[in-house]
């Protein structure tokens, strides 16, 4: 099982990502900034004798936010995977839904903005898929087993 996605009795895995890390620049510098505000407010009271309580509750907002917009955007986006197997792709987005798509059902692939459209049969437009580590290479494997070369 690659990393607990289902997989059938003797599937090989070809290719296997996750969101990359490049996605959560933003959210860090995001939490730089609030660390160096609510910190820089704690020095400000301290020096100036404001009493614990309102310190106490600065530390709290910013534990708050830290959790809110750093540690809950990385563990969602390091959930994210895509998997390749010489049978089908296996996606799971940020909700935590598995797709599979049988290759059969695949009519072309191809990547785009850091990510991976594909195309099924029976589908009006391409599945996109986001920030999808290692796009190229996935988007090589795929096209090699689709015979699309």
């Amino acid at each position: 099982m690659a990393g607990r996605l289902p997989l059938a009795e003797g599937e090989v895995v070809l290719a296997d990502t996750t969101s990359p890390l490049s996605s959560m620049i933003f959210p860090l510098l995001e939490f730089v900034v609030v660390t160096g505000v609510c910190w820089g407010a704690i020095g400000w009271m301290d020096f100036h004798a404001v009493p614990a309580a309102a310190r106490n509750l600065v530390v709290a907002l910013w534990a708050i936010v830290g959790v809110v917009r750093f540690l809950l955007p990385l563990v969602a986006a390091r959930r994210r995977r895509f998997v390749v197997t010489q049978h089908r792709v296996l996606a799971r987005g940020r909700r935590g839904a598995i797709d599979s798509i049988p290759f059969g059902d695949i009519h072309s692939v191809r990547r785009e903005r850091g990510g991976i459209s594909v195309a099924v049969y029976g589908f009006e437009r391409p599945l996109y898929f986001p920030e999808v580590g290692r796009a190229r290479k996935v988007e090589r494997v795929l096209c090699a087993q689709l015979g699309q070369g």
